[in-house]
């Protein structure tokens, strides 16, 4: 779709990661402000997808969701997963209402089917209308089924690379709780980030991006990166960003250059 803009909030930026269940709805309603004044002047051009952080993450980390169904208590882990991601996209949802955004709630659970972690199915058609009616949909990190395993977890960044490619998206911003990607993970005193991050830097970088800021069953960074080379690979302009300072967010999404990494 033209001049479509996707975006990711990050769960280290809506939640704290670190807290089970603990939300940040005065940065949520932050964004979804940064965000309206270029929604309402350029209707059906954004998707804002977030992560689940301490919601989701934390009881798939307890039932081991992101290895299928495999354990007496699996199914019974699936419906407590779905409970709770969905429980943070509400307070995202209403949070962004509040703030004036037009914005409507997308369940992936309910129309995924993926294959070994990487989405393959999903109909399209209401996310497009809701789109061609100047909405802003809000999906969101959901566990969903799964064709090889029964179930599996589909991150807001697998979401975002599947949207790039069948709605031929412009953009996509990653805005997370950090400047960029740095060399190292956690960011030293005073490193920059990485300006521009390529495959070929990313091969000396892997081991490095290997974690996460508490509990994270999608591989953090590292699987953050790898999912945005893909879509940087099929020609989508993609950058990491920092949401916490606070303008940063409504000034990338009006194009203006900002502190961050490039991917590709």
């Amino acid at each position: 779709m033209k001049n479509l803009t996707l975006v990711k909030l990050g769960g280290s930026l809506i939640t704290d990661k670190k807290n089970e269940f603990v939300a940040r709805p005065e940065i949520i309603s932050r964004l979804g402000s940064e965000a309206r004044n270029f929604a309402e002047g350029n209707p059906g051009q954004l998707v804002l997808a977030h992560g689940s952080g301490s919601f989701g993450h934390q009881a798939a980390h307890e039932f081991e969701s992101h290895k299928g169904f495999f354990r007496g208590d699996s199914k019974h882990g699936y419906t407590v997963v779905q409970d709770v991601a969905s429980r943070i996209n509400r307070i995202v949802v209403d949070e962004f209402v509040g703030a004036g955004l037009n914005a409507v709630s997308i369940q992936p659970s309910a129309g995924v089917i993926a294959d070994k972690g990487r989405i393959k199915i999903w109909d399209l058609t209401v996310f497009k209308r809701f789109l061609l009616e100047g909405f802003v949909p809000v999906p969101f990190g959901d566990i969903v089924l799964d064709k090889s395993m029964g179930c599996s977890i589909a991150s807001a960044d697998e979401q975002l690379f599947y949207l790039a490619r069948e709605l031929k998206a412009e953009r996509i911003l990653m805005v997370g709780n950090v400047d960029g990607v740095f060399e190292s993970f956690p960011p030293k005193k005073m490193e920059r980030p990485i300006e521009k991050l390529d495959r070929a830097r990313f091969k000396d970088l892997k081991a490095s991006l290997d974690g996460a800021a508490g509990i994270d069953v999608t591989g953090g960074m590292l699987h953050k990166v790898e999912r945005m080379l893909e879509a940087a690979e099929h020609g989508v302009d993609v950058r990491i960003i920092n949401g916490m300072v606070e303008g940063r967010f409504e000034k990338a999404l009006l194009g203006e250059e900002i502190p961050g990494t490039r991917i590709g």
